[in-house]
């Protein structure tokens, strides 16, 4: 039985999100010495690659709610012989007294939490005086028309839009909105594009949906049967727009973000 969490570290890690860890601590600068917060951190891709700027005398630590991600978090922060401190939680109420951390990141997880301004309010919460917030926030299905099609499959086959949720929060005025109103002040959001190339049309759609089982709440009650059902399903009603992704042996889906910084 395919573990999904593993599933997101093997395959959806290193295609959609470890590309764009690069340009999140650019905006971010960790500093040496630095205690740093990775916020819904998955399978800390992020945490693993500021962890480094942190040493010798930081800190680093990574939160998700879903102990299946926070369990390979943990494997792979050790195979990398990095100092990581792995914790479950909300993002909402987040288990970190007030002023811990000079910085939290956030990678594409803002989206997933039902209430924004609580989560944005208790990151502000947890930083110190001069702390900063540095997140990436995929733009909207408007500019990703693959997912969009891919997510209209999703609902006919399980009545779920289980790929609206990462895309929820595209609009750079809604989400400067909701810093201002935590708080936050000095916020820059500026848009970035990057392909995302995944390298197996043939395992594409089993792992798409892996991934969405893991990292969408929606969805985590599919077992291994209802995720081969639906792969399956998916398959066929997608086989054309994937067709239409193909270059070069590859599928290749142009991804969209806006990257912010905001400080106290």
């Amino acid at each position: 039985m395919s573990n999904p969490a593993v599933t997101y570290e093997r395959e959806m890690v290193p295609v959609l999100f470890r590309p764009w860890v690069a340009p999140l601590l650019e905006l971010a600068r960790p500093m040496p010495g630095e205690h740093a917060l990775d916020l819904a951190c998955g399978t800390g891709v992020v945490a693993r690659m500021a962890a480094p700027f942190l040493v010798p005398d930081g800190r680093m630590v990574g939160v998700d709610l879903n102990p299946d991600m926070l369990g390979v978090a943990q494997v792979q922060g050790a195979v990398e012989g990095l100092d990581i401190e792995w914790k479950q939680g909300r993002l909402e109420v987040l288990p970190f007294n007030e002023g811990e951390f000079d910085l939290a990141l956030c990678q594409q997880g803002l989206q997933f939490v039902d209430d924004r301004a609580a989560a944005l309010g208790e990151a502000r919460r947890v930083l110190r005086e001069d702390g900063r917030l540095a997140m990436g926030v995929w733009r909207g299905l408007d500019h990703h028309p693959f997912w969009s099609r891919f997510n209209d499959v999703l609902v006919e086959l399980i009545g779920i839009p289980a790929l609206a949720a990462p895309f929820e929060l595209g609009d750079a005025a809604e989400l400067e909105a909701l810093l201002v109103a935590a708080g936050f002040r000095d916020i820059a959001i500026q848009a970035r594009s990057m392909p995302a190339v995944f390298p197996d049309p043939e395992s594409f759609v089993a792992m798409e949906v892996d991934v969405i089982a893991a990292a969408v709440p929606a969805t985590q009650h599919l077992d291994a049967r209802a995720r081969a059902d639906l792969t399956e399903a998916a398959q066929s009603r997608l086989a054309g727009a994937i067709r239409e992704q193909m270059y070069d042996g590859h599928v290749v889906v142009p991804m969209h973000s806006h990257l912010v910084l905001a400080r106290m």
